[in-house]
Formats: C-alpha cells, sequence, structure tokens
C-alpha cells in the first residue's frame, strides 16, 4: 500500500513539475515600427532599436521608461547595453555610432570614417578601450583603439562579414553570431577559436555567465568558454526573431512586437 502512495505521489510531482514548466503568457508590447535591434542592460533594462532609427528603453516589468527619438533616422543596425553607463548604438547607415550617457541627455556621436574609409557592417565596443568593426570592403575583422582610432590589428576571415547579425566582447572572447554559420569564437587578438553551428540566429545576450539565443524553435543556453555544452528549452510557438531573457521571464521578439512570457 505504501508502495502505491508513493508512486502516485512521484507521479503527482511529475505532472507539477511538468506544468509548472510551461510557458504562460504575461503581455505584449506593440510597435507601429520594424523592430531591428535589442539588447539588455545588467540592470535588466531592455533596449528596442528600431528600423526608423528610434530607441526605446523598458524597464523588466516591461514598462516604456525612456524614449530617443530617431537619433540617426536610419534603422538601427545593433545595440550594445552591457555597460550601462555607455549604451553603444550603432547605424551601418550612415555609418555612425553613438554612447548614450547615463549622466548626460546629449548622446555622443562619432563618424565611422574617423577610424576607417572602409565600408563597416558590424561595430561594437571591446572591453578594453577599443571598438571591433567587420570591414564589408576586405572582409575583415579589425580591432581599433577608440580615443587614438588607431587600427590595434586586422584579421581576414573566411567568412560572409555580411551574414553577420551580432557581436559581443565578453571577458577575452570576441563573440560572433552568423545566420547562415551559427556562432564564432575569436580570442582578444582576433584569431578563431571554435565554431558551433546553429540556424538563424539573430541576437545572443550573456546572462550569468552564459550565453542565451533562440535559434529553431528553441530556447539554448551555452557557455561561451565550453560552447559544446548546450542547455535547450522549446520555445512557445510563435515566429520569433530572437529573445531577451530577465530571470524566468522571456522576452520573444516578432517583426514589431514584444510577447512576455514565464516559465512556470
Amino acid at each position: 500500500m505504501k508502495i502505491k502512495y508513493l508512486a502516485v505521489i512521484i507521479l503527482l510531482c511529475a505532472n507539477l513539475i511538468s506544468y509548472a514548466q510551461e510557458w504562460v503568457a504575461l503581455d505584449t508590447i506593440n510597435f507601429n515600427e520594424r523592430i531591428t535591434a535589442y539588447s539588455i542592460d545588467p540592470d535588466n533594462r531592455i533596449y528596442i532599436g528600431t528600423a526608423t532609427g528610434s530607441l526605446y528603453r523598458y524597464e523588466p516589468n516591461g514598462q516604456e521608461s525612456e524614449y530617443y527619438s530617431a537619433i540617426a533616422n536610419f534603422s538601427v543596425t545593433s545595440v550594445a547595453a552591457w555597460n550601462r553607463f555607455k549604451v553603444f548604438v550603432f547605424y551601418q547607415n550612415p555609418q555612425e555610432f553613438y554612447f548614450l550617457d547615463r549622466f548626460n541627455t546629449v548622446s555622443n556621436s562619432y563618424d565611422i570614417s574617423e577610424y576607417s574609409k572602409d565600408l563597416i557592417n558590424q561595430c561594437t565596443p571591446g572591453v578594453d578601450n577599443s571598438l571591433w568593426m567587420l570591414s564589408a570592403s576586405y572582409n575583415e575583422l579589425r580591432k581599433y583603439n577608440q580615443q587614438s582610432k588607431q587600427l590595434l590589428f586586422s584579421n581576414p576571415l573566411d567568412m560572409d562579414v555580411s551574414s553577420v547579425s551580432h557581436m559581443r566582447a565578453f571577458q577575452n572572447l570576441l563573440i560572433i553570431s552568423d545566420r547562415e554559420e551559427g556562432l564564432k569564437f575569436f580570442d582578444q587578438f582576433g584569431n578563431l577559436l571554435t565554431e558551433v553551428g546553429f540556424e538563424k540566429i539573430d541576437h545572443f545576450q550573456i546572462s550569468g555567465g552564459k550565453l542565451i539565443f533562440y535559434s529553431s524553435d528553441y530556447v539554448h543556453s551555452i557557455d561561451p568558454f565550453n560552447p559544446g555544452a548546450d542547455e535547450t528549452i522549446k520555445a512557445p510557438n510563435g515566429a520569433f526573431i530572437g529573445l531577451l531573457k530577465y530571470e524566468e521571464d522571456y522576452f520573444f521578439i516578432q517583426g514589431n512586437r514584444i510577447l512576455i512570457f514565464r516559465r512556470g
């Protein structure tokens, strides 16, 4: 009899765990313009860049807290908010980037031509007062000193930089996501360390030392220093571009809206 009751209890617990892991829809944030870039800062504030050049900031509860209207009047290519005090915004067209200083209402703008005359597809700040750039003209990965604008080094790449979707410097790594080939990991000197194949990665974030991203209907979580170990969660149904994660809440990105879900 005790064994039978124990079996029932185990079954009930399993059902509760399964139920607790169901996706729960919390809210939807709609935009009148297409989302082209997104990021999250260490305070879990979410930044959304749009096709008209605007940048929105949201609190973790989904409430809008700040709005930067048409900073450059062009589509936002990428946002890097890992430095909460200097949020970085890059515009491939017209080849400009901005630092939004938390303590200054006026954003600081910089022209890529001050660093390079080449067409730059992607640009992101380094962790050592530097800038990483992908040259579409020469298919090179380049690193510049941010202040002096001096080229530190350039490495040719065996990949099509036009398919690169996101770049992020993290500790002694530079991580690049490629929509065709997946993830590529470089050292601080721009040497390729390893690569892992995934499909159509639009963006990734680093949270708790883990690389988190959406690919092929799954939420993936990998160790950037051991990228072969992959933890996956089946995502809710939807034609998502990517996601941002805050604790148990997931902000799934679609064309012009964000669907907020929670893991139970």
